[in-house]
């Protein structure tokens, strides 16, 4: 009888918590993207964030959480730098965290270098020239896609996914010349329904 009576409460509690998340979303939903993007800055509190530096900024939402994910669309690794590449901050529910692109002890946000650009310009110059690769216009990555770029002795390596492909090749520095090709598509249906809705 106890343990029937723990479960009840513990589930009432539960319903009441999820009750007050939805509450608090459908309240934060009306303020706006820009403005909840600015709640999720000030949340995080960092002095050396510059969200700018951050080309994919989402604002997204269900029932019991709303989320800022503040991400880096093109990862580059290259010597011995690490970065945080990838910024969540939950204004409800429990989606805090981040992740790191490189290995140290004390990673830091991420501000580009100039030398950083142009090598990543690079790479894009030689991906959008005819090749098997295709082309990425304007250079820019749509919302479900991602690349991470390995610098090695002589070349790129790529990675290039999204959500219903994976590729991966070099790039040879100086040429430009794509080679090494390798792609895997992904059996995927398009009526399959996101969790989160965009906040746009």
């Amino acid at each position: 009888m106890r343990a029937l009576f723990v479960f009840f409460f513990v589930s009432l509690l539960a319903q009441f918590s999820f009750a007050q998340n939805k509450a608090k979303v459908d309240s934060l939903k009306k303020l706006g993207r820009d403005s909840l993007i600015k709640l999720a800055i000030k949340k995080l509190n960092e002095q050396d964030f510059d969200p700018a530096a951050y080309d994919r900024i989402i604002v997204k939402a269900d029932s019991s959480e709303l989320v800022v994910d503040f991400d880096l669309p093109v990862k580059f690794k290259g010597g011995k730098k690490c970065y945080y590449d990838a910024i969540s901050v939950a204004l409800v529910g429990s989606g805090n965290g981040m992740s790191i692109t490189g290995f140290c002890d004390e990673p830091k946000f991420y501000k580009p270098s100039a030398k950083q650009k142009r090598k990543i310009d690079f790479i894009f110059e030689s991906i959008n020239k005819k090749n098997e690769i295709g082309d990425i216009p304007d250079k820019k990555l749509r919302n479900d896609e991602d690349m991470e770029i390995t610098e090695k002795v002589g070349y790129y390596y790529v990675e290039f996914r999204s959500w219903s492909t994976f590729s991966h090749y070099k790039i040879q520095k100086g040429t430009g010349k794509i080679y090494d090709a390798g792609h895997k598509h992904y059996a995927r249906s398009r009526e399959d329904k996101p969790r989160y809705e965009i906040i746009k």
